[in-house]
């Protein structure tokens, strides 16, 4: 009988996999045709526009595993981006309080991984999160992008609805689901969404990502967030879908007391 790997080695072995999978995808992307780039007017092939995701060291080894899926990746396209890696070098070298996104997601998750124990007015900033993450190499959770071509303009900071949904075509999901693969190699046993289903890509598209079969017991928290569960592989998984992580909105209570109460059953 094969000994059971530590979380060392099961992160190691998914870091294979998921790199695997994301060669894969980015080497379909790259037989589509050139994308125009807005700022120059220049023609690139598509795999200068990818950037790979996923987990974060740490991850695997979470009571609950969190994902968060976000819209687009941004300003990081171009050779063979990680986003991961570019994140754990942002949280080392910023002031990530400054970031709505990244905060939003931090403080979230912070209150996540104390079972909702901690007043959202105890939770420490989100510098001190991320540079505790790096200090001790525990991210503890993973992102995946709906899109993973790099939204790279000048205005990147408004979604590329053409982008997005010119990566899903791209993708061919209907042959191979990419995403769905990504998905179950991540395991997550608590997935947060920023509000994909009005951010302007294609409904079809959306339905090969998260089949709507797969959600059940679906509700609105006082008309703030939707959440109920989703089956993963016969896995049910606590599902939540937010506001865009940046929305200008306030991080306490539209994102923070909502995660909290649906979880943890803490107002």
């Amino acid at each position: 009988m094969a000994e059971k790997m530590n979380v060392s080695e099961l992160e190691q072995q998914k870091a294979k996999e998921l790199k695997a999978l994301q060669d894969d995808w980015k080497k379909l992307i790259s037989t589509k045709p050139k994308i125009k780039f807005p700022d120059d007017g220049k023609k690139y092939s598509p795999e200068c526009y990818f950037a790979y995701d996923g987990f974060f060291p740490g991850y695997f080894s979470q009571k609950g595993k969190v994902l968060f899926v976000g819209r687009e990746t941004r300003w990081i396209g171009g050779g063979n981006f990680d986003f991961r890696e570019t994140t754990k070098e942002y949280f080392r070298d910023v002031n990530v309080t400054g970031s709505a996104w990244w905060r939003t997601i931090l403080y979230v998750l912070y209150g996540i991984q104390h079972e909702g124990q901690i007043s959202y007015a105890d939770v420490p900033v989100a510098d001190e999160i991320a540079k505790e993450m790096v200090r001790t190499n525990n991210f503890g959770f993973a992102v995946m992008q709906l899109s993973k071509y790099s939204n790279d303009s000048e205005d990147g900071g408004t979604r590329n609805v053409y982008l997005m949904n010119r990566f899903l075509k791209d993708s061919e999901l209907e042959k191979r689901n990419f995403f769905q693969e990504e998905l179950a190699l991540l395991d997550p046993d608590v997935i947060i969404t920023a509000n994909l289903w009005e951010c302007g890509v294609d409904s079809d598209a959306l339905e090969l990502c998260f089949p709507e079969e797969n959600f059940s017991n679906m509700k609105s928290y006082r008309h703030i967030v939707e959440h109920g569960d989703y089956n993963l592989n016969g896995k049910t998984v606590k599902f939540i879908n937010t506001f865009h992580f940046s929305a200008r909105k306030s991080t306490e209570n539209d994102f923070y007391k909502p995660v909290m109460k649906i979880l943890f059953g803490k107002k």
